[in-house]
């Protein structure tokens, strides 16, 4: 009932091929195509002098950033500053100014006891007597 199948060892190795050229066709290619067309996306390897110029410049950007920021008087702010051109420094340099100034006024003296001057003290501070005769009368018959 059950019938032996016997292959030659060459016809054992042709089918094998067929299959593995069959599934290279089907499975690998489009993969191998894939990879071929995002290597273009991998990011190059820098060179030792590469990496040493990189670093040399982002030694001067900050070293650039940190005189900005001083002659502007706000070198102990350099924190809050995050920019990736020095061109970008200036706008915020001029908003932050802006606001400090804004906080230094809100924050400036304001006496609770100031009163405005009225006629009195302006004669007095004057030395006019009769200025302070005739603010003095003003009130009691005005």
């Amino acid at each position: 009932m059950s019938e032996e199948i016997s292959f030659t060892q060459e016809q054992l190795q042709e089918e094998i091929g067929k299959a593995k050229n069959e599934w290279m066709e089907k499975e690998l290619n489009p993969i191998i195509q894939e990879r071929d067309g995002l290597l273009q996306f991998k990011p190059k390897d820098l060179s030792d002098e590469e990496k040493a110029i990189q670093t040399k410049q982002q030694e001067l950007f900050q070293k650039e950033l940190s005189i900005e920021l001083k002659s502007a008087g706000l070198e102990k702010f350099a924190d809050f500053f995050k920019v990736e051109k020095i061109e970008d420094l200036q706008p915020q340099i001029e908003k932050f100014q802006g606001l400090l100034n804004e906080i230094k006024v809100s924050m400036g003296y304001v006496p609770a006891d100031h009163s405005k001057s009225d006629a009195y003290s302006v004669a007095e501070q004057k030395k006019d007597v009769s200025g302070m005769l005739s603010a003095k009368l003003s009130k009691l018959f005005g």
